[in-house]
């Protein structure tokens, strides 16, 4: 044990911190079980981990000369991985640490006890509404355990007993929170704090100070019931992002932000803050944050899918796809699909595809916006959090995304998958297609999945059925798809020239080709319809997807009852909206037809 540490260096803390915060991450499955408030979105330890890794990585990857050069690279490194409610409260808390000792090489005792209240006051500050049971009390008895002991002149001494205050305080949040004693847990939040705390003191008493502290290893606890209808459905995103800038206003920014939603935390300081906001508008919270700095680091996290995710009576498999898939949403409610949005945009406007902004917006954004509209492939960040959420859930993601000869979204999910912690759980395959083609791939695995197919078997099979798919669209307007590179101009020019309509196919190497033309401009969806039955040669069971305009739902009615009528069975799958995602490239007016053999066919 320890002895007389009366004061703690650079190095010293550094090896603490970082034994407890390998302790919190080595937490993160079991705070994820228990997370059921401020939602019960399953996501706590994922988020505070995440945090807890940035802030490792930040005071790991440089000898600490002080305390207060420590302290403050902590706090910009957990600012920048902070996630989740919890994940920015803990920032703040590290943010309050470090502006109280940043001109500090060493500190005894009493210093560190001072700090405590202030970064338990800095805490507080984050948030909108503060409410006890959760973070912010387990903070403040530790504080004030901190305050009672100041005089203790041993950190052996005083840590274990800020420690036991905060294990205390932690056991009396489950009757705090209406929500915690109903699921007769403590606060996630919370639990994840008093670990840090844990850590410390473990390693402080019992570690040597060369020693390499290890990630605690993890017991098994039963899963926590999580209710969907908890949920706040009117602010469904749980949404952050970064703001830079020089005199930052947190009380101007929570003002602007105060209508868009709830469970708003601000943490940073007057040059970075990170805002984290419930919202049903992400991309209002995004666009107000800018009149304040420069903006990065968005994201926006669907509770309600993960809270379904988590209610999945089978747990073994996770299906994934990005926005570029059209799928209804009732579909993809009804199989368990989870979906990371594309980003559109519209000069310096960027909107995540299909949750901060619909197809209906994005036609009219087309009608009046002057700037050319663009698409931008999710970040590894962005799958990154899905797949640590998913991983911490089920036994296998199976992940399968826009073709990999349009965009370098499936590089960008292989890239995330490696680097995830469940990164040999998940299996990243390219659909060779988009829209309709790329649903019915993804469907295609969420129904193999129900029949009891598993592991590898499950992925031959996919990718087997991948290679069977067949799309076609019927493009009214070249334009879009010249201007993004898609398609060559020659190709365009020959269209308009003799009054074409070309019907694109998806190629065997996921790339788009032209297929053949329509003459003129009448009865188009109709031709089309025939046009399709003769390539598939009039014959055969087809699972059959549609994707069509906004403003021409009856153009894919009227697919659909033509080719009901040239082949020998069409199973609709479904007829939905085109995404944005190919509305850029393909028009708004475009209309796509997926099919999936229901029998062998030569392909």
């Amino acid at each position: 044990m320890a002895e007389g540490v009366h004061y703690l260096d650079g190095p010293r803390l550094q090896r603490c911190l970082i034994a407890g915060l390998q302790q919190l991450i080595g937490d993160r499955e079991h705070l994820n079980r228990i997370n059921v408030f401020p939602v019960p979105d399953g996501d706590t330890g994922n988020n505070l981990a995440h945090t807890a890794h940035a802030a490792r990585l930040a005071i790991s990857e440089h000898k600490a000369n002080g305390v207060g050069e420590l302290l403050v690279r902590m706090a910009d490194g957990a600012l920048d991985g902070a996630q989740g409610n919890s994940g920015t409260l803990l920032a703040q808390f590290f943010q309050g640490l470090a502006d109280q000792l940043e001109k500090f090489d060493r500190i005894r005792t009493w210093e560190l006890a001072d700090a405590f209240s202030s970064a338990a006051a800095y805490t507080r500050t984050a948030l909108d509404n503060p409410q006890e049971g959760t973070i912010i009390t387990v903070v403040d008895a530790t504080a004030a355990a901190g305050q009672e002991y100041r005089k203790c002149d041993d950190f052996a001494e005083l840590l274990p007993k800020l420690r036991d205050a905060a294990s205390v305080a932690l056991a009396k949040t489950t009757n705090q929170l209406e929500a915690l004693r109903k699921a007769g847990v403590v606060d996630a939040g919370a639990s994840g704090f008093l670990a840090i705390l844990e850590g410390c003191v473990d390693y402080l008493l019992h570690g040597s100070v060369r020693q390499t502290p290890d990630v605690e290893t993890l017991t098994d606890l039963t899963d926590v019931s999580h209710n969907i209808d908890d949920i706040d459905l009117d602010n469904r995103y749980c949404t952050e992002c970064l703001v830079e800038g020089t005199e930052l206003d947190p009380a101007a920014i929570r003002a602007s932000l105060h209508s868009c939603g709830n469970s708003m935390v601000i943490a940073g300081s007057t040059r970075r803050l990170r805002i984290h906001i419930h919202t049903n508008d992400p991309e209002n919270v995004f666009e107000l944050v800018a009149g304040f700095g420069e903006v990065a680091k968005t994201k926006a996290d669907d509770m309600i899918g993960q809270a379904r995710a988590l209610q999945q009576e089978d747990r073994d498999v996770a299906i994934v796809t990005d926005s570029a898939a059209d799928i209804p949403d009732a579909v993809m409610t009804e199989l368990g699909i989870h979906m990371v949005p594309l980003r559109v945009l519209f000069g310096t406007d960027s909107f995540l595809d299909k949750t901060g902004i619909s197809p209906a917006e994005f036609q009219a954004e087309l009608a009046t916006n002057p700037n050319t509209p663009g698409t931008s492939q999710p970040t590894q960040g962005d799958f990154r959090r899905m797949y640590e959420f998913l991983g911490s859930h089920f036994n296998e993601v199976l992940s399968i995304h826009l073709s990999g000869g349009l965009s370098g979204t499936l590089q960008a999910a292989r890239t995330a998958a490696t680097r995830s912690s469940a990164n040999d759980r998940i299996t990243v395959l390219d659909s060779s297609c988009a829209s309709a083609g790329q649903g019915l791939a993804t469907k295609r695995a969420a129904d193999l999945v129900a029949e009891g197919l598993r592991g590898p078997d499950l992925n031959r099979q996919v990718a087997k059925d991948i290679k069977e798919i067949r799309c076609f669209a019927l493009v009214m307007d070249l334009t879009n798809g010249v201007r993004s590179g898609r398609v060559k101009p020659a190709v365009k020019h020959i269209a308009d020239w003799l009054r074409l309509t070309p019907v694109l196919m998806m190629k065997p190497n996921g790339k788009v080709g032209v297929h053949g033309f329509l003459p003129g401009r009448f009865r188009l969806v109709e031709r089309f319809a025939r046009y399709v039955a003769r390539i598939q040669k009039n014959s055969g069971r087809w699972e059959v997807a549609i994707a069509h305009g906004h403003v021409d739902s009856i153009q894919g009615k009227i697919l659909l009852a033509e080719l009901e009528k040239r082949l020998d069975k069409v199973e609709c799958a479904w007829t939905t909206e085109l995404g944005a995602a190919l509305g850029v490239h393909a028009g708004m007016e475009a209309v796509v037809i997926a099919m999936r053999p229901l029998a062998p066919v030569d392909v």
